[in-house]
Formats: structure tokens, sequence, C-alpha cells
């Protein structure tokens, strides 16, 4: 194995590594936003947002890995490196939207039941929990529809990607 493709496959591997570490951190960071928001404005203890924090950071950790290894994965067997960016580019967008606006409208719209959840930890760990593995789950939806779209023939065909016409210093000549 050559230096140059040794380098390549390094630059790969740290760009899926980083970009498994900014999924994790897009996870964690509404739990991050709001043990700062509690703790700063005097509603909260700090230990007591760690456990938002833990149920976030498994999530992450488990989305974070899964997404290093498609993209390491992806890189090498496909012909179509950057459709393999885009989409992932799609999905960590979608997943820093979901991962905060759904715990928004879901907190929101569960507002008259707040009251009976503060007593109840392990029900707002659940709803906390549930919330994120749905932003993840719909994430790498996108993830998948986005690659799938990208590299469909029709869309290809319709690119002028089709099949490849052969050069014409390979054509023979007539007799």
């Amino acid at each position: 194995m050559s230096t140059r493709v040794r380098a390549a496959r390094a630059v790969r591997e740290g760009a899926a590594a980083g970009y498994g570490a900014a999924a994790v951190g897009v996870v964690v960071a509404p739990a991050l936003i709001l043990d700062s928001t509690a703790t700063g404005g005097g509603v909260a203890p700090s230990w007591q947002a760690w456990d938002l924090f833990a149920v976030s950071a498994v999530l992450g950790l488990g989305y974070g890995i899964v997404c290093y290894r498609r993209l390491r994965r992806q890189s090498t067997m496909t012909r179509s490196r950057p459709n393999v960016w885009i989409a992932a580019m799609h999905a960590l967008v979608a997943l820093a939207l979901l991962s905060s606006l759904l715990l928004a409208v879901v907190l929101h719209e569960l507002g008259d039941m707040q009251a009976p959840l503060a007593g109840q930890e392990w029900s707002l760990l659940a709803l906390w929990g549930g919330v994120q593995l749905l932003a993840v789950a719909a994430a790498e939806g996108v993830e998948r529809g986005v690659f799938r779209w990208l590299t469909s023939p029709e869309r290809r065909a319709a690119a002028g990607h089709g099949e490849r016409p052969v050069p014409a210093r390979h054509y023979r000549r007539g007799p």
C-alpha cells in the first residue's frame, strides 16, 4: 500500500470520526443547554440535569458509532463520495433541528402534565430518550433517503451521468 493511499484512507477515516463526534455533540447539545439554563436561572441544582445528559450521551454515542461505521464503509465502497457526504450533512442538519424542535414541541404539548412528570423521574427520562431516539431515527432516514435519491439511476441519467461513452481512440476504424 502506497503512502498516498494510506494518507487518503487516514483522511477518510478521520473525517468519518469527526462526523461521528459531531453527531454525538448534536444529540447531547439540548441536554447541555437545558442544564446550563436550569442551573444559571437557579431552577435546579447543577447535578439534577446529569440524568438527561447521560441518556443523551448513550444515544449520541450509539448514533455516532453508527455514523462513523457507515461513512467509513460508504466512502470506501462507493464511487460517489461527494454524494455520501452530501447525504451525511443533510442528516446532521435534520438531527440538529429535530433533536431540539421535537423536544420543544413535546414539552410544550405536555405542559399540563409537567407537574405529574416532575415527581416521576423515570417517565421524564423515557420521554426525553424517546424523543431523542425519534430524532436520531428521522435523521438516519433522511441520510438514507437523500443518498438513494442522489445515486438513483433515473437522476444520474437525467443529469447526463448514465452510460459513459467509449473514447474515440478506442473505436475501431474501418478496414
